[in-house]
């Protein structure tokens, strides 16, 4: 029974914290533009996740539970809350930080970490894992900063583009808000499998019952612990204006959407701070935009989480299983 609490109570815990981190990167442009209010942001951020989570979620799950441990026994009852409480530890200190992290990155640290303590760690999938989600970050940084350089900076071959956005300013307007719409979807579909899949592992559970538990969590934390960590990506790197809130969210969502229905754990903070980041070297250039001390930050947390966590992960299943029953 005390397992039992403990894997809700920290379960509950890390997806409010990964909730924060999804939130930060879906709405930053509706948010950032000032179409909403973080509270209203916050609700429906809840209930896309939960339908990305339900429709697409199970494949990402299945890739956790059953591809990175190559050993035919899989993993242990105690692993699920090992790599929870891993995960959770590093989430929360990110968001301490103000940096958005990318959940998955942590949480297949965190099963590298347990997967290497049984001896029986499957590199193939976790490098096929790792290249696809750096791969989509070049890719998403420099399909934004193309599409942007269409719009910025104002010209006489562009200028027929700004004057449609001023005539359709409300349809614009609405366009944006269903692109951060289709963004939480996209979380949904990956981003709720990283707390689901340690879940899975410890307890027998509905997946389905188990995505809604842990999608009406990630909404939680949106709303609890959402301001900071939103702030950062939509204000500090570069405020973000309505075409551009259109051009990230649809870009990072696609990268996400097809990692997620390819089953793979995939980046989604990373996608869109990269995004972000090619509208700040379009407007402010490349070297103002990389000197800035934030973004010198995020890369530091973005380099330095995984590795905690794997190490992490591996520890704990050493003094859990080992050292502490020969006390």
């Amino acid at each position: 029974m005390t397992e039992i609490i403990l894997l809700i109570v920290i379960s509950v815990f890390l997806a409010m914290n990964m909730g924060t981190s999804g939130f930060s990167i879906s709405f930053t442009p509706s948010y950032g533009s000032g179409l909403l209010t973080r509270e209203k942001a916050s609700l429906f951020y809840t209930i896309f996740i939960l339908i990305g989570g339900i429709l697409i979620g199970p494949r990402v799950v299945a890739t956790l539970t059953n591809k990175i441990s190559c050993s035919p026994f899989g993993f242990s009852k105690y692993s699920g809350l090992i790599i929870l409480v891993s995960s959770a530890i590093m989430m929360f200190l990110a968001n301490l930080l103000k940096i958005p992290q990318s959940t998955s990155f942590i949480t297949v640290a965190a099963f590298t970490g347990a997967a290497f303590y049984y001896h029986y760690v499957n590199w193939g999938i976790i490098i096929k894992i790792f290249y696809t989600g750096i791969s989509f970050c070049v890719l998403a940084f420099l399909l934004t900063y193309f599409i942007k350089k269409i719009f910025y900076p104002p010209r006489n071959g562009n200028l027929w583009l700004y004057e449609k956005s001023v005539v359709h300013n409300n349809k614009l307007k609405k366009f944006i808000i269903l692109t951060d719409f289709y963004s939480a979807f996209a979380v949904g579909t990956n981003n709720i499998a990283n707390v689901v899949a340690p879940v899975l592992l410890s307890v027998s559970v509905n997946t389905t019952v188990c995505i809604l538990f842990i999608g009406l969590s990630f909404g939680i934390g949106s709303l609890i612990l959402g301001k900071g960590v939103i702030n950062t990506i939509s204000k500090e790197i570069i405020p973000i204006g309505k075409i551009s809130a259109g051009i990230i969210s649809l870009v990072t969502s696609s990268f996400v959407i097809i990692a997620s229905l390819l089953g793979l754990p995939t980046p989604y903070a990373q996608f869109t701070t990269f995004s972000v980041l090619a509208i700040s070297s379009v407007k402010d250039g490349f070297y103002l935009t990389y000197k800035k001390s934030v973004v010198k930050k995020i890369f530091f947390v973005w380099f330095a989480g995984p590795v905690f966590t794997f190490l992490l992960s591996y520890l704990l299943h050493l003094l859990i299983l080992e050292i502490l029953p020969k006390i």
